[in-house]
């Protein structure tokens, strides 16, 4: 990336007291640019495609909104043609139907000025047509989050980078170096750009000082994704013994990067203790020199042991809920090893408890969609809930239970009951097509990536569940069938993992 291509230090320095601060010399800053002004100074520049990062869905779409508005950065007839027909050319490549593309609230300004939405609060057709538009060279501007960065691969020949942060479980976190490089390196395509562009512009979400340190710090280090979450315990363990697990996980890459990290905090002690003795300290400084070195030890034994830790919290869990014994698997374990899910536990319970027995397909997919969603998203909830509030007072008693007695490494720790996700999914199961559906989403304010993410969560619980075949047959087939009739268009297996 290259903040001296084109006339990019002309752009900004058009307009006195526009330019408000520069770093490096590599980045360019401006305050107060609207999208449509964007757009326009990016085109007079020959800094198109470009995508504008920003930090939330609402913007995103209020940039689209305001292009639509607007009479700045219309493109040509040809243009327009060109993009229709490539609109028509992926509806039938993937089998889309029409009215989910040409019914998008956005289309009217991806035909009149090239620009787009692409957040997770759309559905998968329309960002999936965005990134045949892009990657085909037909979009213009794409407006993001962050998000997108590490997800697909279309760059740009110049990017725009609004915020520092992004919106994490517990509110807004500063990007990573990583992050912010995955954002800043889709400037540049390669065989059409000499060098790619990142502007960055402080704002209220933006700070200038934030983004030009992360701008010079290294990538971060490489790491492990392993932990001994449930499932994959349960499934190692169909293979080996908890003593070969053990092993497995001493000698892991994860935790290697424990040790060799540990290693280097004794080093940091030993050096700290070593300069203790060459000179000698005031008291008062002694004992604070003291304390950061004991502090250091135990972070290095607390990481020496890490793994093998979660291991042991993550195999007391599995057997205080019944999963496993002296001898290894229980039945119990046995078949809830089958399950390859987060919620693998809460379903297991469930199933022990009997919750999902004589239940029919639509009971079964609102109960398991209660417990796939996620309780910051706003779901359906303008009709009756057919599911009884009994069935999710069992329900809840089950997601307590597994809360008080696995205290062991989960991806699921903050699973919540929410009757709204049930409604939603019984919902889709009972519209005439998503065009209906989604006629019911906006009318509640529920995004539709929201809701077809929730959807498609809950189907693939519901193939886990499928697997039970040996073990709880009419359990399994009332999951397959039930996964079936969630899984229509727009919403096919074919999409889905293509």
């Amino acid at each position: 990336m290259d903040g001296h291509q084109g006339g990019v230090p002309r752009m900004l320095g058009r307009r006195e007291g526009e330019v408000v601060a520069g770093v490096d010399n590599r980045f360019h800053f401006f305050r107060g640019f609207p999208v449509t002004q964007i757009l326009s100074e990016l085109h007079a520049d020959d800094l198109l495609p470009a995508i504008l990062f920003r930090s939330s869905r609402k913007q995103c779409d209020e940039d689209i909104e305001r292009l639509n508005g607007s009479k700045v950065g219309l493109v040509e007839r040809e243009a327009r043609l060109r993009i229709e027909q490539k609109c028509n050319a992926v509806i039938e490549k993937y089998g889309i139907e029409r009215e989910i593309i040409e019914e998008h609230p956005h289309y009217p300004a991806l035909l009149r000025t090239a620009a787009g939405a692409h957040h997770a609060g759309q559905l998968l057709q329309w960002r999936l047509l965005l990134e045949e538009l892009m990657s085909g060279g037909l979009l213009r501007l794409m407006v993001a989050t962050g998000t997108v960065a590490a997800g697909v691969d279309f760059p740009a020949r110049s990017v725009i980078v609004t915020a520092h942060s992004r919106r994490g479980n517990e509110g807004f976190v500063d990007f990573s170096p990583s992050e912010f490089q995955q954002m800043a390196g889709r400037a540049g395509r390669r065989g059409k750009d000499s060098v790619g562009v990142c502007l960055v512009a402080p704002g209220q979400f933006s700070d200038a000082r934030v983004i030009h340190g992360l701008a010079h710090r290294p990538p971060d280090p490489l790491r492990s994704a392993y932990f001994a979450a449930p499932a994959t315990v349960l499934n190692l363990l169909k293979f080996r013994s908890v003593d070969d697990l053990r092993y497995t996980v001493e000698r892991s890459l994860a935790g290697f990067y424990d040790r060799k990290r540990a290693k280097e905090l004794r080093r940091e002690s030993e050096s700290m203790q070593s300069q203790l003795q060459a000179n000698p300290l005031p008291v008062k400084e002694l004992k604070k020199v003291e304390k950061r070195i004991r502090r250091t030890v135990r972070d290095a034994e607390r990481l020496e042991l890490y793994q093998e830790i979660q291991l042991e919290l993550s195999l007391k869990g599995l057997r205080d809920l019944g999963h496993l014994d002296e001898q290894g698997l229980t039945e119990k374990g046995l078949w809830a090893a089958e399950l390859c899910t987060s919620l693998v536990l809460h379903l297991a319970e469930a199933i022990e408890e009997g919750l999902f027995f004589e239940r029919s397909e639509n009971e079964l997919a609102c109960l398991v969609g209660s417990i796939a969603g996620d309780g910051h998203r706003n779901y359906f909830s303008l009709a009756p809930n057919p599911v009884p509030k009994e069935a999710f007072q069992s329900l809840e008693t089950v997601v307590e239970r597994v809360q008080h007695v696995y205290n062991g490494p989960t991806t699921a720790s903050e699973i919540e009951v929410l009757p709204d996700g049930a409604l939603t999914v019984h919902t889709w199961m009972h519209a005439e097509n998503w065009s209906s559906f989604s006629s019911l989403l906006k009318l509640a304010g529920v995004a539709e990536g929201d809701a077809a993410r929730l959807i498609t969560q809950t189907a693939d619980h519901l193939h886990q569940l499928s697997r039970l075949r040996e073990s709880h047959p009419d359990l399994a087939r009332t999951a397959y069938e039930a996964r079936g009739i969630l899984l229509r268009p727009p919403l096919s297996d074919s999409l889905i993992t293509s």
